[in-house]
């Protein structure tokens, strides 16, 4: 929240304008006007000259460090809002080395079914642009958005799990735990969806709860417990590999609650693998409620 605030302040008083609240259906038109823009500017714009002006790099900076802060402390809708910003500053008034992780970052909270190609092509071109600025400090926060957050539609998983393991050593090494745990996370997700040697993927979580331990990530943590807990019941029902720690979901009825996706995801696959079917009918249909809602909030604008 410091972050937030900070970075709210100090974006009002260079004149961008930081709503109160963002509703779903609004999130919806700035992702379709974002796309629109980022088509009429045409891939050419992406090699145009780089941009001197110094405010239009200052800001964006603090719209990376917003958006990136927002995902923890504010709505889904408010993240579309300020990527899309970023992304709308870049079209309109030019090119920089900030360019690649606005781009990045909106593509990963702006992907649904129907622009998930296109979204991916920006993508691409984003890192495309590590060619044209130095980049390397901005590597881990670049491979989180796009191998944690797009590439799995269209890369092999296996693949998004040896860079996203890379981005956790270097975002650790940095300086940037945060980030750097983040791309821990999604490791551990894709490797168990790749099919990783259970046991070995077990150990690896152990060591990241250790870290997150150390760099006091709770949020983070408290992803990895749920995902750490399918583990074990897939190993032996948890009887030799279970903890004590466990994850502190919340009030799973608050639609703010960020952990209530992964909470009734994660009881559906164990419940369907330990043979408990009504309880996974039961899971399975939470988490469609929560896919028909994202799809409901997408086609408000359509």
């Amino acid at each position: 929240n410091d972050v937030y605030d900070t970075c709210s302040a100090i974006l009002t008083e260079l004149g961008e304008s930081i709503p109160e609240f963002y509703t779903l259906s609004e999130s919806s038109e700035m992702i379709v006007e974002t796309i629109k823009m980022y088509e009429n500017a045409g891939e050419e714009w992406l090699k145009s000259d780089a941009t001197v002006d110094k405010t239009l790099r200052n800001t964006l900076q603090l719209y990376r460090a917003i958006t990136f802060a927002s995902f923890f402390c504010k709505s889904h809708s408010m993240v579309v809002y300020f990527s899309s910003k970023a992304v709308q500053l870049s079209l309109s008034r030019g090119i920089c080395e900030h360019t690649p992780l606005s781009l990045l970052q909106f593509t990963a909270v702006a992907i649904k079914d129907d622009n998930a190609m296109m979204c991916y092509r920006i993508a691409k071109n984003a890192l495309s642009l590590r060619e044209r600025f130095d980049l390397a400090t901005q590597i881990p926060e670049l491979y989180m958005n796009f191998y944690g957050r797009v590439a799995w539609r269209f890369e092999p998983f296996q693949a998004g799990v040896h860079k996203l393991r890379q981005c956790l050593d270097a975002g650790l090494s940095s300086g940037r735990s945060d980030i750097g745990l983040f791309c821990g996370l999604n490791e551990i997700k894709y490797a168990l969806c790749s099919g990783a040697n259970l046991k070995s993927l077990l150990k690896r979580i152990d060591y990241y709860l250790h870290l997150m331990e150390t760099y006091r990530s709770e949020a983070t943590k408290n992803n990895v417990l749920i995902i750490r807990e399918t583990v074990s019941s897939l190993i032996d029902n948890g009887q030799a590999t279970s903890i004590e720690a466990s994850a502190c979901v919340g009030d799973l009825n608050d639609p703010k609650n960020k952990l209530r996706e992964a909470f009734f995801h994660h009881s559906a696959i164990r419940c369907f693998w330990l043979g408990h079917n009504g309880r996974c009918r039961y899971y399975g249909k939470k988490m469609y409620r929560f896919i028909l809602a994202r799809r409901a909030s997408h086609i408000l604008c359509c």
